[in-house]
Formats: structure tokens, C-alpha cells, sequence
């Protein structure tokens, strides 16, 4: 766990001052969120998610750990903690973490929910910065949404009354926001809360229609025809099934009619986790995402009730998926396009390869704090495994306006035998050059070939002549380089033996990083091909990875 803060935020929450910050801190528009204070609810939505009771007692002894990052505090209360980076802050007011004092279910934890609650109402209970952003009052009117069974004490009360109180005002600025348009280029989590409000406030039952009307079209917005989020985040199309089917359940125990593009979307989303699912069942490392806890992903998928196979492609989300034998490899092809205001990673063309449940070939993965300086270094071509130019990141095809996009992958099967062809012009503008990769996948999944070819469109500019083309290693791997230092050989847990091959001159072993779960960072190597362009005349490397018998 990390200890330290990457973005260290002066004094707990960072200082911003907005134009909007300050019309929503203002008396006039903080009496515009004034409502009847309802005395109950009459719905409790359904968190599908389970909790962890131990990690309710470590935040009663005053340990808490949200985005990858670690605190310990004597007096139990973390609001105005100095140190800790933006997004620590974000998971702490999102108050998700509500479900695991649910799954220690004590007295003791009822009453350090309730306290906490209500020095956050004290403290927060009116318009801050950050706090009160769409993304995070979101999530965290879902949470109180749902767990207000837990928290509401049996008969009125002081903190009944301030709890339903600060709801209600929460949710009527929520309501303004969503009126209003966002850089977020995902709101579902905005719709879902209003929706539970809406179903749980005694009064508002009226708005249920309007919102799911909204939610419909959000889901056709950011759910992509072939089931692929428009995040390219596998982690997100896995939470993204939860909440939706949090939802579907809540509908149904309020006796309302689940709408057909919900239970569409349910159905197409849990075939494009199966895609991104490795043999170790977690989820593949592109675009921010990160794993989670073992066995998640196979739970979620089993309460959807949806039973699709994953697909061999994402034609408009652009990803590949070569299946042999034991043998899976996951790669960004990049077709479809991307929006570059909700494109931040660079990995086109990188690829994941696993055997069995054991992982090869990875991506580097990301953390919690997308803006800080670890989550850029991240989020760069060169943490990934593919082609990179002198620490430039390749640059994604944009996506046209008609959804159209020229086609630059070939994909061709024989006899279980699987070729890809890709074309990249990720390094057109800023190297000038094309990217070919061709793949083989032998259909027994114990040999992967490839050729990567770089083609000169004109001499690059000065300095930007130098190419690495990456392998990262998973870091349970045993590496060492063959006796004639031409080979590198590859032990995996299980005793299994691979080989990696190249004629390339250049090969070498150099350090990486491994970030695949919220404050991990493990050291690992990456496999690098190394070279130069000297003239326009194309180069040609090819590799390969082979399993050695046993």
C-alpha cells in the first residue's frame, strides 16, 4: 500500500474556486435546495456489491485506505487529513465504503456509521468543492440510498432527521446539475441516484419515468453497438454491469417494469467482460483499468443472468481477442476511432498474452489519481506493450462524426490457426511513420509469432528517430537470458517454460512496473527491442514466444 501522497492536497481538499463553486457556496442558491424533510423512505435499493467486514473495524481504529492510498489516524474522523492526493478524498466522500460497516452488522458499527455521517453532515453539509461534484454526490447518494436501513435508527431522532435532511438537499442539487451539461463523459452513476431517489423519497415517485427516460439515453450514449464502453476501461464495463444490475433489481422490488434497454444492455455488456477476462478470471489492464477482488467479476456475471459468449472482436470499441488452446491474447486495435477528450491512455496496438491462468505478457496498469505524474507515466505508449517512439505517445485514429472509420485490421482462421493483420498511424503526425503488426496464434496457444514492421512516410524530425518496441513481463515470472544471450527464458509459477526469440540485434532486459491493483506497485522487467531509423527504408523485426515441452 502507498504511503505517501502523489499530489499532495495542502490541508485536506485541494483549493478551487470556480464560478460555479462559488454561485452554488452562496446563501441565495443554498436556500434554493431547502425541501420538506421526509420522516422515512419507502424504498432501500439494492447494493449488489458485498462488503468486508474487517475492513469496517480497520476504519473504526482509524486505518483508512481508499485509492490506492494508506492513513492512519487517532481520532477516527478524516475529513481534513493534509497529504493525501485528490483522488483518496474522492473514495473517502463517496461513502461507499458504508457497505462493509453493512457486512460487519454490529451495533458498534451501526453507531461509528452514524457518527461519521454526522460530522460529515457538520462539516459538508453544505456546497464544497470536490464534495459536492456530480461524480462523487452521486455515488455517494447511492450509497446512503441504500444503506439507509442500516443507518436510520428505528424511531425519530436527531440524526434520522439530519441524515433524510442533508439527502434530500444533496439530491436536489443533484437534480440541477444533471439539467446541466458535464465534462463527464459518463453519467449513468448521475441518473442511477436520481432514480433511487426518486423511488425512495415518498414525493417523488412522479420523476421515476422522466429519469429512466434519461438513463435509457445515456446507456445508448456510452454503450458502444458491440457491447464495448466508450471508456475502453474493462474495469469500468464490470462495475457499469453492477450498477445496472443494482438497478434492475431495485425496479423489481418496487414492482415497477424493468425497461427493455437496461436488460439489453445487461446482456450485452456481460459477453465484453467475458472478452477482457483472463484465465485467472480478473480482468485485462487497458485505459485505467485496474483488478478486483478475486472472484468479483465471476459473481457479477453470474447475477446478471445474461449467458453471452465473448465476441472475437470489438469492431467499434477496437479490440481483438485470439483464442487457442489454453492460450489468450487481448489487443487494442484502435478500430472505430477514439474521442480524444475521453481517450488519456496510448496503448494502440498493445496486447496482453496468458496461458492457462497464468499471465505473460501485460500492460503496466494505472492508479486511482489519473492526473498525477504516476498516472500519466502510466497512461503513456511506453507502459504499454507495443511500438513506441522517444517517449511520444501514439495517438488514436479519431472517430468520425458519420461512425465510420477505414478499416485497418485483417483477421483470418484455419483449421483453429489465427492470423492478424493491423495497420496503426499512431506515429504519422509526430514521427512520421506507419506501424504494421502481424500476428500468429499456432492453434494449439503454445506458439505466438509476430512481425512488426515500421515503415517510414518521410525522415523523421531530430530526435525522434529511436524506437522500443516492449514486451512488459507479469511479475510472477522467473526471467533470465539463454547462454548466448540471444533468447530470453521465461518460468512461469506452475513450472511452465517459454522462450522468447528475435534475430533483432538490439535485445535487451530492462526494468518496468506493475500496477494492477489500487496502491500496488511491483517491480517486474519488460523484454525491449531496441533500434533506429537511419534512412526510409522500412525495418522489419520479428519475434516470437514458444512454450518449451515439458
Amino acid at each position: 500500500m502507498i504511503k505517501t501522497a502523489i499530489t499532495p492536497a495542502k490541508g485536506g481538499l485541494p483549493s478551487r474556486r470556480l464560478i460555479s463553486d462559488v454561485i452554488y457556496a452562496s446563501g441565495a442558491y443554498q436556500a434554493l435546495l431547502k425541501s420538506r424533510v421526509p420522516k422515512r423512505l419507502v424504498l432501500a435499493p439494492v447494493d449488489i456489491l458485498p462488503g468486508d467486514g474487517e475492513r469496517a473495524d480497520n476504519i473504526f481504529q482509524g486505518h483508512f485506505e481508499f485509492g490506492g492510498f494508506s492513513l492512519e489516524r487517532d481520532d477516527q474522523e478524516p475529513w481534513h487529513v493534509e497529504g493525501m492526493p485528490l483522488a483518496w478524498h474522492k473514495e473517502l466522500h463517496e461513502f461507499a465504503w458504508l457497505r462493509d460497516f453493512v457486512a460487519n452488522g454490529s451495533e458498534a458499527a451501526k453507531r461509528h456509521a452514524r457518527a461519521l455521517i454526522a460530522s460529515w453532515v457538520t462539516e459538508f453539509g453544505i456546497f464544497r468543492p470536490y464534495v459536492w461534484d456530480e461524480d462523487v454526490l452521486s455515488r455517494r447518494l447511492i450509497a446512503w440510498f441504500c444503506h439507509s436501513p442500516f443507518l436510520l435508527e428505528a424511531e425519530e431522532s436527531d440524526f434520522n432527521y439530519e441524515f433524510l435532511r442533508s439527502l434530500r438537499r444533496q439530491y436536489i442539487h443533484l437534480s440541477r446539475l444533471a439539467k446541466s451539461k458535464t465534462k463527464d463523459p459518463d453519467r449513468v452513476s448521475t441518473w442511477q441516484a436520481l432514480l433511487y431517489g426518486a423511488l425512495a423519497f415518498p414525493d417523488m415517485s412522479k420523476q421515476c419515468a422522466k429519469i429512466l427516460a434519461s438513463l435509457e439515453t445515456e446507456l445508448g450514449r456510452v454503450v458502444l453497438a458491440d457491447g464495448c464502453h466508450i471508456s475502453r476501461n474493462p474495469e469500468r464495463h464490470l462495475t457499469l454491469l453492477g450498477e445496472l444490475i443494482g438497478i434492475r433489481n431495485t425496479l423489481m422490488s418496487a414492482n415497477e417494469m424493468v425497461p427493455v434497454a437496461i436488460n439489453n444492455t445487461i446482456d450485452r455488456l456481460a459477453p465484453a467482460i467475458r472478452f477482457f477476462q483472463h484465465g485467472d478470471g480478473s480482468l485485462a489492464l487497458f485505459n485505467g483499468g485496474l483488478r478486483l477482488p478475486d472472484g468479483l467479476c465471476d459473481n457479477i456475471l453470474a447475477l446478471s443472468d445474461a449467458t453471452g459468449r465473448p465476441p472475437q472482436r470489438f469492431p467499434q470499441g477496437g479490440f481483438e481477442r485470439l483464442k487457442a488452446g489454453r492460450a489468450l491474447l487481448i489487443l487494442e486495435s484502435g478500430e472505430g476511432g477514439r474521442d480524444a477528450q475521453i481517450q488519456r491512455d496510448a496503448g494502440l496496438l498493445s496486447f496482453e498474452f496468458s496461458y492457462g491462468r497464468e499471465r505473460l505478457i501485460v500492460n503496466c496498469g494505472a492508479v486511482r489519481d489519473p492526473d498525477s505524474a504516476w498516472g500519466k507515466a502510466l497512461a503513456a505508449t511506453a507502459a504499454y506493450s507495443t511500438l513506441g517512439f522517444d517517449n511520444i505517445n501514439a495517438v488514436f485514429p479519431p472517430r468520425e462524426p458519420s461512425g465510420e472509420n477505414p478499416e485497418h485490421v485483417t483477421r483470418n482462421e484455419d483449421e483453429g490457426n489465427i492470423w492478424l493483420d493491423l495497420e496503426s498511424n499512431g506515429y504519422s503526425d509526430s514521427v512520421g511513420v506507419l506501424h504494421r503488426r502481424r500476428l500468429y496464434l499456432d492453434a494449439s496457444g503454445q506458439a505466438l509469432r509476430g512481425e512488426d514492421q515500421i515503415i517510414p512516410e518521410r525522415m523523421p524530425p531530430s530526435g525522434r528517430s529511436h524506437f522500443s518496441l516492449r514486451f512488459h513481463l507479469h511479475p510472477d515470472l522467473s526471467i533470465s537470458r539463454s547462454a548466448s544471450g540471444k533468447n530470453i527464458l521465461i518460468r512461469t509459477p506452475s513450472g511452465t517454460g517459454w522462450k522468447f526469440l528475435t534475430a533483432a540485434p538490439r535485445l535487451a532486459l530492462e526494468e518496468s512496473v506493475y500496477c494492477s491493483m489500487p496502491g500496488e506497485r511491483r517491480h517486474n522487467q519488460q523484454i525491449v527491442i531496441n533500434g533506429q531509423l537511419i534512412d526510409q527504408e522500412p525495418i522489419l523485426i520479428k519475434w516470437a514466444l514458444t512454450r518449451l515441452s515439458d
